[in-house]
């Protein structure tokens, strides 16, 4: 007797946790408190911190601010090719600069609608954090609200994709001041697509979301503090989503199924513009020519990278028809650039000279990033044959750093986030908070024509209004301030028993879970 007891025990627990999908009997049914059906349940499980916070401008969690994403909603999201989705926002128009924002009709999980003025606090608590929304915010001058329903940014400088990074997580004024009767800080009341239940151990679909209301009706959490938890339970199986961006180099593994998200995250060689003929364009082309990109996001990167075909990401569609970077090897160029410029010797290493120059350089990079380093070594392979030795230098982040703001390199492999306006202005243009050894540049003067117009003249062009996007791609291209290698990519997993994930995002890998089909 005691053995067929155990044996249903067991067969129970299993039909109670073996699928992502199960109908929970009990309560009210989807068709009325009638209706003998029961209520069909679809429930995925995902780890959080418990430790952490969950207001959007306080978690440092990677796992805790995704979460976010599912109790908040911004004005616009991007996609995975970086176009604008509106969220909260119903219309945006951006002139000079001036950008006006009119909302939906919204009410947030308590039923009170949101307002401008919900808006504008959320912006202030976003500054406020001094974090990655802030960051993202630098061009704001000033936020009003216009009336209940309009927000009016006022720009620093015209930014035609400025809507790309309205995408800080609103809530409800003075929300985030709220507590228990314990004086803990209640989690913010939130537009998004989910809420808290009672003890916080779970998300309910919230009644109130003003969008489409998908399969995916509970959440489950696992309480996952650290990344050892993180990698435990990813790696049994327990979370049914997962997402890494790879940037250590380094890729927890969930079995199931996998689904590249783009990310705007590039990977460059900088320039010293004051070392020898490095303030050569040619010879930065000639340098560009000679990586064989594609072979770099395969032996380096693993195939979690995209080998850039300019400075933008080659996604992104406004410049997919513009930008022309080969992704593979041309020595014809490399060799025909270094002869226009005078190497013409090679001596006993093969190693390209002129008079008492010879292109032999240090690339220094942050040894603490194992793809960065691998990527490194490969570049100096690679461009040894054509007469040019690189000699790569690896350091700690510490020296790394140290190095760059005093300009004690040649060239150095780095990278860097860029945000989904695509304004690269801090990297290219002189005096950029990132653009290390990047000197200004003295426009061409050709008798009885006007100055010709450097790269920074035509970025600094573009955000007055005088300049068009492909402007700014041919003008970085002919001169090559720094040389782009490859756009890296992170990894979306996810359970075999999920489908229709294919929306996911940077910005939001949940951006599409109203869409989840689960087996």
């Amino acid at each position: 007797m005691k053995k067929i007891l155990s044996i249903f025990l067991a067969l129970v627990l299993v039909l109670m946790l073996g699928a992502c999908t199960k109908t929970e009997g009990g309560g009210s049914s989807q068709k009325g408190e009638n209706s003998s059906e029961p209520q069909r349940i679809s429930t995925i499980t995902l780890l959080y911190s418990t430790s952490d916070s969950f207001n959007p401008y306080e978690s440092i969690t990677d796992q805790n601010r995704q979460i976010a994403k599912l109790l908040f909603e911004p004005l616009v999201k991007t996609d995975n090719e970086f176009n604008p989705v509106m969220c909260l926002a119903q219309d945006i128009k951006t002139e000079g600069t001036t950008c006006t924002v009119t909302l939906k009709t919204v009410s947030f999980s308590d039923g009170t609608m949101l307002t401008a003025d919900d808006v504008v606090y959320s912006y202030k608590a976003a500054v406020a954090a001094k974090g990655l929304f802030a960051s993202k915010l630098y061009e704001v001058k000033s936020v009003a609200a216009a009336d209940s329903k309009t927000v009016v940014f006022t720009l620093k400088k015209a930014d035609p994709y400025f809507k790309n990074v309205l995408d800080f997580p609103i809530f409800k004024a003075g929300s985030d001041k709220l507590t228990d009767e314990d004086s803990v800080k209640l989690v913010p009341i939130g537009c998004g697509k989910y809420v808290f239940n009672d003890d916080k151990t779970e998300l309910l679909q919230n009644p109130k979301y003003y969008g489409k209301q998908g399969e995916i009706t509970k959440i489950r959490l696992i309480n996952a503090p650290d990344r050892e938890s993180v990698a435990h339970y990813v790696e049994i199986g327990a979370a049914d989503i997962y997402f890494n961006d790879i940037s250590d180099g380094e890729i927890i593994r969930m079995s199931g199924q996998k689904l590249d998200i783009n990310l705007n995250n590039l990977v460059y060689i900088g320039v010293n513009h004051s070392v020898g003929d490095l303030s050569q364009a040619l010879l930065r082309q000639a340098i560009s020519s000679a990586i064989d990109r594609n072979a770099i996001c395969a032996d380096a990167y693993y195939n979690n990278a995209l080998s850039a075909k300019g400075f933008f990401t080659p996604v992104w569609d406004v410049v997919k028809s513009v930008q022309n970077i080969q992704t593979s090897q041309n020595s014809q160029i490399t060799i025909e650039n270094l002869e226009e410029i005078g190497y013409n010797s090679l001596d006993r290493e093969g190693v390209r000279y002129r008079g008492g120059r010879s292109l032999r350089f240090s690339l220094l990079v942050n040894r603490e990033n194992r793809s960065r380093v691998a990527a490194a070594e490969l570049i100096a392979e690679q461009l040894l044959p054509l007469g040019i030795k690189l000699t790569v230098v690896s350091v700690s982040f510490e020296q790394y750093q140290k190095r760059l703001k005093s300009g004690e390199f040649q060239l150095y492999l780095g990278e860097v986030n860029i945000t989904e306006n695509m304004d690269i202005s801090s990297l290219v243009v002189p005096g950029g908070s990132v653009a290390y050894g990047i000197k200004s540049k003295v426009p061409t003067v050709t008798e009885g024509e006007p100055p010709s117009a450097t790269a920074a003249d035509i970025v600094n062009s573009f955000y007055q209004g005088k300049a068009e996007i492909t402007d700014v791609v041919s003008a970085l291209q002919t001169e090559m301030p720094i040389i782009p290698v490859c756009y890296r990519t992170g990894v979306l997993f996810f359970e075999d028993g999920i489908t229709n994930v294919n929306g996911a995002s940077q910005n939001d890998i949940f951006l599409n879970i109203h869409s989840y089909k689960l087996k």
